[in-house]
């Protein structure tokens, strides 16, 4: 990671010409390209308007300045400046890099607009039957005047020239601040990522007998509150008394909400309903939250905590308790807080959390400082790091923070520093703790700093998905790629420095799935309060006037706002290069509702991000085009229908996120113009009705595609343009797959180059699946030449229409495959030897309606003579086995004594006809094999079973059992 080196004696004149001689070579080839800028490009189509003519000298000036103000601001932030004055003409000089970048972005647009692949998709769209394709021609790729480039060029030199003089041309010297280390390599710290708990074992002893004793305060259920000061660690004692091994087996239900400082009780039960049951609930009055919980904890002994509770107001706690009393005896409450009151107000038996012991917080700090090494400090080292650590006051944050400021570097001289800089006030609690966070940030490089200070757009508690992080700050230009990774790679890289340095946690609740973290209030203060004037979050539902030096703005409007337009006009901030609406995802059908200027996004052209998620935004201007800096754009959950065809002029644009816009019924012609689009996100319950235009594959820069939809139409894409899409990674889902007409298209798609894809859906079309019109030989030869490359580690075919299964499934290719389903191969007769495949752990096979025999063919036993390196044991890793709906399945065989060794879960769902089970050997059998955990059967009628735990049953019927029941079996005749 690129920082600032402090041990460098070159002025910082003379970096200038370091930086900008590296940067001259790369200009080279620009600068002559923008020699067409003297073409009459001013004239979109049918437009008139003056040729845009740049003098290349006043350019390539431009450009040696934009150098050159980067490497000033990389300089002098390494110098630690503490005079405001510096201070003031540093934000002059970052406010003239964002002019500067807008006016060379500008030039560039122009440059690419003149080329002819634009000008033949303009002919293309002016040739179209559609009168609206023909209206929309001309609002494509609005050019910019000669004059007002060049005003705004002579501008930037202008304020270039009088911060120059002012300053001295900004000769910053070393003395002129204190010298910052240089941050040490990153060093994988996973095992220390995550909180420490030091100094508590009392405290949690304390806590874990109380939530298995019997203790009732409040009829089935007992409430305690742990109060105490902000970073006393309240949170992380509760996190790990909740994930601890002898909490996890007392209780029936587990759910952690975390409070917003906004109390709003539906928003709460909202969160506590989807705590129980994963999903979002699409509720939104009271009545029927209360419902809903009521339903879910009767009965059921539960563990709530409700973590940072601010609200004070004995009405809301009487609302929010009102579930809670149909919980079963036993049930706990716990309440992190900082306030004495809410305690009162809840009744609850108070647990005062206190400061930790110096030995404990030296301790804390030593392990973060040595980033979990064991390396001896002499006695000097010692002592200087136990006076820090008494600064803090016994407060673990601070001591972690002190303690990630102190391994950047393990020489006396930086720990003494750190030591003198350290002031911690006794004003109040907050003021105790960020002096020391602050002395982590001011020793983080320049563009980490950035990234840092872009989080203070979001609210407090609010939940960060790290892609998505990563792609915002992309946009904003943070992330320096200058080597072989990809800018999501060292994007990553840049969030695990600040994860491994605490200013991002792994939240209490746990996402499996998703990386997904939160921020600790203190640090999301001192977020807001380095952003200074560049960054705005309001949470209301009016914007206000901007301050013309604000950058990045975001809304977060109240959590009870539903029928309350949000108003977006004329708000100013014109220069504005991010706009947010961070809203979480409300009622299906009822998202915030939002009135939006038509004018806005002419006002707003400087734009690199605009979020617009969550929104009732239906119909968008044509105009969108005019936002060519945009390089992330979010329409989730929104009611948007379409897009105009001037996002084909959005040439910057990484990501266009389209998730769960279920009114989308097309995308536009121009999508196939966007070169630099990384990641394209499409809805998932409409994708099979989206015409997807012909031209995707000429986006080789794509790596996320959600969905790759053909059609029937002329116009629609192809499976054959997959064939350039080298780059895609994760997860990739193909639809349509019965219109391809050749087995030769699918061969050129060239599955196979999908060398990052690790999740693969390949699905037909569920409606034509069992017509005996459908070629069943074609759609097999076509399965036969989309074979994937063999990394891959999931894998789903639904709706295939063919007769029989690829031969790769079972020639021993995919050999990290973990994960297949097969979901309603309705003409499919015989299961391949899927045995042989080494890796899988999961296999589901659903709705194959003309199978009725598994024989020894499926273990792969009828071909392991003949297979070289063929192991034996059928499914060696296999642990979970799902069959449902096999309508004609009657007879199961084949399965040898050595054959599925680690099964832990076996589940048969209305398999209606099976009358042969195969004899599994002793090693499955329950009494015998404790791996073998769960089997269930549902509406399995004719099968003799023995359960476990009830009465041997010949010829019962279980069709009374609910697809949720698990049974346990001893054995199966």
């Amino acid at each position: 990671m690129d920082t600032p080196d402090p041990e460098s004696s070159t002025t910082i004149e003379e970096r200038f010409f370091v930086n900008v001689k590296g940067a001259m070579d790369s200009l080279q080839l620009f600068l002559h390209t923008s020699k067409k800028l003297a073409l009459n490009l001013g004239q979109p189509f049918n437009r008139d308007s003056k040729p845009v003519r740049i003098d290349e000298d006043e350019f390539y000036k431009l450009k040696l300045r934009l150098d050159a103000i980067r490497a000033t601001l990389q300089r002098s932030d390494g110098l630690g400046l503490s005079d405001e004055f510096d201070r003031l003409w540093m934000r002059e000089l970052r406010d003239l890099e964002y002019r500067a970048e807008d006016v060379v972005e500008t030039i560039q647009f122009e440059v690419l607009r003149a080329t002819t692949r634009f000008e033949e998709f303009k002919n293309e769209l002016l040739l179209a039957s559609s009168g609206k394709r023909k209206r929309e021609a001309y609002n494509l790729f609005p050019s910019v005047t000669s004059a007002s480039v060049f005003l705004k060029i002579k501008k930037i030199t202008d304020r270039f020239h009088e911060i120059a003089r002012q300053r001295d041309a900004l000769r910053l010297q070393e003395e002129d601040g204190n010298k910052l280390v240089k941050p040490s390599p990153i060093i994988p710290m996973s095992s220390h990522s995550a909180c420490q708990l030091v100094g508590r074992k009392d405290d949690m002893d304390k806590l874990i007998e109380w939530l298995k004793s019997d203790e009732l305060s409040h009829g089935t259920y007992s409430v305690k509150t742990i109060v105490g000061m902000a970073g006393v660690g309240k949170t992380t004692l509760v996190q790990h008394v909740y994930h601890d091994h002898a909490i996890q087996s007392s209780f029936d239900l587990k759910i952690w909400v975390h409070m917003s400082v906004q109390y709003d009780v539906v928003e709460v039960m909202r969160k506590i309903v989807e705590g129980i049951g994963k999903t979002s609930p699409y509720l939104s009055e009271l009545d029927s939250l209360h419902h809903t919980a009521i339903h879910h904890f009767r009965d059921k002994k539960f563990l709530l905590v409700l973590d940072d509770m601010w609200d004070e107001d004995p009405r809301h706690w009487s609302s929010l308790q009102v579930p809670l009393t149909y919980g079963a005896k036993g049930s706990k409450l716990v309440v992190t807080t900082r306030s004495m009151k809410v305690s009162q107000i809840m009744c609850a038996k108070r647990y005062h959390l206190r400061c930790l012991s110096d030995d404990s917080s030296w301790e804390l700090c030593r392990n973060r400082a040595c980033q979990g090494r064991k390396i001896e400090l002499d006695c000097n080292m010692k002592a200087i790091g136990k006076m820090i650590v008494s600064r803090c006051k016994g407060l673990p944050l601070a001591a972690e923070a002190v303690g990630v400021s102190l391994s950047f570097s393990h020489e006396e001289k930086h720990w003494n520093r750190i030591l003198k800089n350290l002031l911690l006030t006794e004003d109040d609690e907050v003021s105790k703790i960020l002096p020391a966070l602050k002395v982590s940030y001011d020793l983080l490089p320049l563009h980490l700093k950035r990234c840092f200070a872009y989080c203070s757009l979001f609210p407090k508690g609010y939940v960060f998905q790290k892609d998505v992080l990563v792609k915002l700050w992309m946009a904003q230009g943070f992330i320096d790629c200058n080597g072989s990774s990809s800018l999501e790679e060292v994007g990553g890289k840049y969030f695990d420095y600040l994860l491994d340095r605490c200013f991002f946690l792994h939240p209490p609740f746990h996402y499996p799935t998703e990386e997904r973290y939160v921020m600790h209030d203190l640090y999301h203060e001192l977020a807001e309060d380095v952003s200074g004037k560049e960054f705005n979050r309001n949470e209301d539902s009016k914007m206000p006037k901007l301050d013309e030096k604000v950058r990045h703005s975001s809304i977060v409007p109240p959590e009870h706002l539903l029928k309350e337009a949000i108003q977006l006009g004329s708000f100013g901030g014109q220069d504005l290069r991010s706009f947010l609406f961070v809203g979480e995802k409300k009622l299906e059908g009822v998202p915030f509702r939002m009135n939006i200027s038509r004018d806005l996004f002419v006002l707003l052209d400087c734009l690199r991000v605009l979020d617009l998620s969550n929104t009732d935004i239906e119909n968008l201007p044509c105009n969108l085009g005019n936002l060519i800096h945009l390089r992330y754009l979010s329409f989730e959950n929104s009611r948007v229908r379409c897009l105009p065809e001037s996002i084909g002029g959005l040439f910057n644009l990484q990501t266009l996120n389209l998730r769960e816009c279920i009114y989308l019924d097309e995308l536009p012609k121009g999508l196939k113009l966007l070169d630099k689009l990384r990641h394209l996100y499409l809805p998932l319950y409409r994708s099979c009705r989206i015409l997807m235009p012909y031209g995707i594959g000429q986006m080789t820069s794509l790596q996320t595609l959600s969905f790759f939809v053909m059609g029937t139409e002329t116009e629609s894409c192809r499976i054959e343009e997959l064939s350039n899409l080298v780059n895609l990674k994760g997860e990739m889902h193909v639809l349509g797959i019965n219109n391809v007409t050749d087995p030769k298209f699918a061969e050129e798609a060239n599955m196979q180059n999908k060398l990052k894809v690790e999740k693969l859906t390949l699905e037909w079309s569920i409606a034509d699946s069992t017509s005996p019109d459908l070629n069943g030989e074609l759609a097999s030869e076509v399965l036969e030449k989309l074979k994937p490359y063999h990394n891959l580690e999931e894998l789903t075919l639904n709706g295939f229409c063919g007769t029989r299964l690829p031969s790769w499934l079972s020639d021993q290719v995919l050999l990290k495959l973990t994960t297949l389903d097969l979901k309603r191969c309705n003409k499919v007769e015989k299961l391949p030897s899927l045995g042989k495949l080494p890796s899988l752990k999961r296999l589901s096979v659903h709705s194959m309606v003309r199978l009725t025999r598994i024989g020894e063919e499926f273990c792969g036993h009828a071909s392991s003579s003949s297979s070289m390196g063929w192991c034996h044991s059928a499914f060696p890793k296999l642990e979970a086995l799902v069959f449902k709906n096999m309508d004609a399945w009657e007879e199961w065989g084949g399965v040898e004594s050595t054959d599925f060794p680690c099964l832990k879960y076996l589940s048969l769902y209305e398999c209606t006809l099976l009358r042969k089970f195969p004899q599994f050997p002793d090693s499955v059998k329950v009494k015998r094999n404790p791996k073998l955990k769960e089997l269930a059967i549902t509406k399995f009628q004719k099968t003799q079973i023995i359960i476990l735990h009830g009465e041997t049953s010949n010829n019962t019927p279980c069709n009374f059992l609910g697809d949720r029941d698990i049974i346990m079996l001893e054995a199966m005749q």
